[in-house]
């Protein structure tokens, strides 16, 4: 029976081509649209992900950065320095607010700097300084070529106009950028001054994260400490909650678009051989034996969908970054392998129903015109 089944499936190449090319186009929207969600999901924490803290000390009852507010007093930074275990400290004030350039405005997260700052700053730079002095800002590589801004040019926060003297790498998504300016100027656009947001910890060497987190709550009143570990999880938790809705339904749609045609590919393929499969039926071949050749008819098919697929979304992926910057696209193997359970899923279930139908045929009727 599979080597009949073999055989019919590449008895019509061009047939089973358009089938491949029909299922491949489904998961290939499925790929981009996970892809998108992937990579904004990993983006929109990426200043809590890059800046080199091993503990993350901030106001008692806040535990992460997004959409977060907390104040701290900054001679407590000074404390937090003398502790067992600490190697290093540096605060941050933050403000989430709208940055205005021209006619348009941008949702972005203000870090404001102690400069010189060794380790709260800018990870990666395109052009320029990372090391903003008072008046000065740096901002996303991203956002300064969608808004058409370069070294020199102007933007504002708040009421306040600074100069872009640095150009970021991977400070950009489409829920939020970071932009980074000195914190006395912050303090002047918050009128917040000696206060600090967040202290960033080094732990020294023979220290785990979360002695020195233990460490910093037993010692310093009123704050909380967490390991980066732990913060970045809690604040991708939030940011996935409330930055990524828009993008987790436009995924929802066109993957259940996707499903339906993979569903209706799969169908159309077992259904164009109802006739052959029942005079088999007729010759005695069992019902078992049916079942068996459709459901692997359709595993095959998609998995050569999906492989097509995958393929041409690695080739897509850096061209579309290239074409659209302000959207992070990430092709992971986890994403890839969730699209090929649900894939075969969906096309046992779409094999199985035309097959069915034949199962339950007087095989006489295969004979029938």
């Amino acid at each position: 029976m599979l080597r009949w089944m073999i055989k019919s499936l590449f008895l019509e190449p061009l047939t089973l081509l358009v089938a491949i090319a029909s299922a491949a186009s489904a998961f290939l929207l499925i790929i981009m649209f996970e892809g998108i969600f992937a990579g904004e999901s990993e983006q929109i924490v990426a200043y809590v992900r890059n800046v080199k803290a091993d503990v993350w000390v901030m106001q008692r009852g806040v535990s992460n950065m997004h959409m977060a507010t907390s104040y701290l007093p900054d001679w407590k930074v000074r404390q937090v320095s003398e502790l067992p275990g600490v190697a290093g400290v540096e605060s941050i004030l933050y403000l989430n607010t709208v940055v205005e350039v021209a006619d348009q405005r941008w949702f972005s997260y203000v870090v404001g700097l102690d400069v010189p700052s060794e380790y709260a700053g800018p990870w990666a730079m395109a052009e320029g300084r990372d090391q903003p002095a008072a008046g000065e800002v740096v901002v996303p590589e991203v956002f300064a070529h969608m808004s058409q801004l370069g070294i020199g040019g102007t933007l504002r926060v708040t009421d306040r106009e600074f100069t872009i003297v640095g150009l970021s790498k991977g400070t950009f998504s489409m829920a939020n950028s970071v932009i980074f300016v000195n914190k006395v100027d912050l303090e002047d656009i918050m009128s917040s001054f000696d206060i600090t947001s967040f202290m960033l910890v080094k732990a020294e060497p023979d220290t785990t994260p979360e002695q020195v987190a233990a460490i910093i709550e037993g010692a310093v009143e009123h704050v909380s400490a967490l390991p980066a570990s732990q913060f970045l999880k809690n604040d991708k938790r939030l940011a996935m909650q409330m930055g990524t809705e828009t993008i987790a339904l436009m995924t929802f749609i066109g993957g259940a678009l996707a499903v339906l045609l993979v569903a209706f590919t799969i169908y159309s393929q077992v259904a164009r051989q109802r006739r052959e499969l029942a005079v088999v039926k007729a010759l005695g071949v069992t019902n078992r034996a049916i079942y068996t050749s459709v459901v692997v008819q359709a595993i095959g098919i998609t998995l050569a969908s999906v492989a097509v697929a995958t393929m041409i979304a690695m080739a897509l992926l850096p061209a579309l970054s290239n074409l659209i910057p302000a959207v992070t696209m990430t092709l992971t193997l986890v994403s890839v392998a969730k699209i090929t359970i649900l894939g075969l899923f969906v096309a046992v279930i779409a094999a199985y129903l035309p097959a069915r139908q034949v199962a339950r045929l007087d095989p006489a009727s295969a004979f029938q015109t």
